[in-house]
Formats: structure tokens, sequence, C-alpha cells
């Protein structure tokens, strides 16, 4: 006889099914949850690099290198082109003022210095003859001189005896009234032949002082001529070391060319080159170290030059040089400001991926990092300032990301 089994209840007869629904919807919430929440990735931490955000002195400055250099150059022009017919130095060599750098030719030059001379003696002959022509001329006019002096007296005698022959009666006073017309126009005439030889004298004089100019002048002309024989020798203007030396036997040089420099030893300067973003930060009187041989030396920024070339510009800077040589390299550190209190984390590699946007920052525990947002400002060589997204006493990751790729949040 068949017994009637109660019915059972619908969730036990549809419990498969019920523990399947469940285990599905499971499966969704926990895809949504990863697909909505942060990406967590699991790494070693082994190589990881975790420094601490403090409060501490930020020094901003930049990292250059510099090099020696003669505080005072001078460059070395050809007065007179020509060909290169010997170079007589190299670059570097120390040279004395008066030592010869270059021996240039020019048959052009030559051919007009020897014209010069032909025309000189030439010329010298000339006023020579012309000299002696005038220094007779002038004796001559002294004798003429003399003569109507002689001839002015010897008529002031004549009249004299005139006058006491009047007296004596031997003489009537119409003769004597004769005589004394005669004697008044032979002395006038005398008197203007005296000046006019006057005259003629003292433009001989003159001539003469004219023709000595000129012969004075020309000689200065001849003078100027030789130097320009004595151009085509180029010998140092000063002691000093010789540098941009680029002349080549048979090539030519152009009058007024650069063909080197000279920079004298007695003083040097460092010069480096910064990147177009500092030009509205340098001025001159900021300070700079650099260390050579476990010393720390100072200078100090003296000149700056603004034009922008390939992004960059170039300082000057003086300071302890007395024991540096002339081309040797220095790494400087030019500080922009004084030392101030701020909120700092050490350089690190993971600038590179983020650009200063974000970092990772390691929880209480230890065991995981998840990114914030942070803003940085300035930057030296050793670290960043700080200005937003952290505190003090904040552990971050400061090493490069490039294995964590888009994840928010790294375990270890």
């Amino acid at each position: 006889m068949d017994i009637k089994l109660p019915k059972k209840p619908w969730y036990v007869r549809y419990r498969m099914y019920l523990m399947g629904g469940a285990v599905l919807i499971a499966l969704i919430v926990y895809a949504l949850v990863l697909q909505l929440g942060p990406r967590t990735l699991k790494v070693e931490i082994d190589d990881a690099q975790i420094a601490m955000a403090k409060e501490g002195e930020f020094l901003e400055y930049i990292d250059v290198n510099g090099v020696v250099c003669p505080a005072t150059s001078m460059r070395v022009n050809a007065k007179e082109g020509g060909t290169v017919e010997q170079i007589c130095c190299h670059n570097g060599d120390v040279l004395k003022r008066g030592d010869t750098i270059l021996v240039l030719s020019n048959s052009k030059v030559l051919e007009e210095i020897a014209a010069e001379r032909q025309s000189y003696e030439l010329q010298q002959m000339q006023h020579r003859q012309q000299l002696i022509e005038m220094q007779q001329k002038s004796i001559t006019l002294r004798s003429q001189a003399l003569q109507a002096d002689f001839e002015l007296k010897k008529m002031e005698q004549d009249y004299e005896l005139a006058k006491e022959e009047a007296q004596m009666g031997v003489r009537s006073q119409a003769q004597l009234k004769v005589a004394k017309d005669e004697y008044e126009y032979n002395r006038r005439r005398t008197l203007l032949n005296i000046e006019s030889l006057h005259q003629d004298s003292v433009l001989n004089v003159i001539n003469r002082q004219l023709i000595q100019q000129q012969m004075a002048m020309e000689a200065q002309k001849l003078g100027n001529s030789n130097r320009r024989r004595e151009a085509l020798v180029i010998l140092a203007p000063t002691d000093g070391q010789i540098s941009n030396l680029n002349a080549v036997i048979g090539g030519q040089v152009s009058a007024g060319e650069q063909v080197g420099e000279i920079g004298v030893l007695t003083d040097y300067k460092v010069t480096a080159r910064l990147n177009e973003y500092y030009i509205d930060r340098i001025q001159s009187g900021l300070p700079a170290t650099a260390m050579l041989k476990g010393r720390k030396l100072s200078f100090e920024v003296s000149r700056i030059t603004p034009q922008v070339q390939e992004h960059s510009f170039a300082v000057e800077l003086r300071g302890e040089c007395a024991n540096l040589r002339l081309g040797q390299s220095l790494h400087l550190q030019i500080e922009l400001g004084a030392p101030e209190q701020r909120l700092i984390i050490p350089r690190g590699n993971f600038y590179a991926q983020t650009s200063g946007q974000w970092i990772m920052k390691v929880d209480e525990a230890g065991h995981q990092a998840r990114r914030v947002p942070i803003k940085l400002g300035r930057q030296n060589a050793e670290h960043y300032e700080v200005v937003e997204g952290l505190h003090a006493g904040d552990h971050v990751l400061v090493s490069g990301y490039e294995s964590f790729g888009d994840a928010e949040v790294v375990t270890w």
C-alpha cells in the first residue's frame, strides 16, 4: 500500500538552483567591487626605496658644470691681409708680449710700399733743391737790404753836407731845397725797397717752414708705409696663452680678421651655461660653491650674459681661483637664496612617471602603499619641496614606478 509523502517546501526543492544563483550573484558583486574599487597590485618591496616626509632646511641651488677661463682676454687681429707663410705657435702655447704668432705675405702691399718709398725719395730731392734755392734767395735779399741801408745812410750824409754848405754860403737856399727834395724822394724809395725786401724775406721763411712741414709729413707717411710691412708679422699684444688660432699655411687672412685670442694668466674666472628657466632667478652677487680634492671653494656670480642661445645663457663667477688651472672643469652649486624651513622629501625616480602630480603613500601598518595626489614646489639636487598632499612623518615610495602600471594600491 502506497504511503503519501508530505510535499517538500519550495526552498528545499529548489535549493540547488538557489545555491547556484547565490554563487553567481556573489561572483558578479566581487567583479563589480574589483572593477569599481582601487586597482591593487602585489609587488616585491625589497628593491623599493621608502622615505619619510619631514620638516627641514631647504636650500634652492643649481647644479652646473663650469670651466676655468682667463679673467681677461685680448683678441689678436690682422692689421693687414695676406697669405699665411709661417705659423710660429700653437693653441695652448704661453707667449710673451712681442712673440711672433703668424707671418703673412702680400705682394701688393710690398709693391705699394716700394712705390711710396720711391715717391718719397723723389719729393725729398725736390724739396732739398727748393730749400737750397730759398737759402740762396735769402742771401740775396739780405745783401740787397744791406745795400739799400748803405745807400740810405749815404744819402743822409749828402743831405747833411748840403745843409752845412748852405750855412756856409757855398750853396743857395734854392739848391738846398732841391737837395732836400731829392733826399726825401730817395729816402722814401729806399725805405719802400727795404720794406719790400723784408716782406720777401718773411715770405721766404714761411715757404721754407711749409716745405719742412711737407717733408716731415712725407716722412711720417713713409713711416706708416713701413709699419704696413711690419704688420705682416702678427705679434702677441700681451703676455698670455694663445687660443682659437685656426690659421693654416697658405690660407688667406683678411685685414681686421681675428686670428686668435690671448688669455691673460694673471687672473681667472669660471664660466658656465644655465638653462633659460633660471634667467629671472640669477643675479649678480649670488654665492656658489665647488668641491675640489675635498676642499670647498667659494665663488660669486659676477656677470650675467642675458642673450639666450640654444635654450641657455652664460654666467661668470669670481672666487678662489688661485690653485686652479686654465681649462679645468668644476661642479658648481649656485645658491638661489637662503635656507628655509620646508616640508621636504628626497629626490627619486618616481618623478619620471608622476611629474610630481602624485606619489605612493605607505600606510601606517607598512604593508601597502596608496596613490595620493601631491603638489611639489622647488627642488634641488637632493630634495623636493612638498607644498600639498603630505604631512611631516608620512612615508612614501620614492623609487621608480615603472612596474606598477596603472595600479592605485600596491601591497607586499
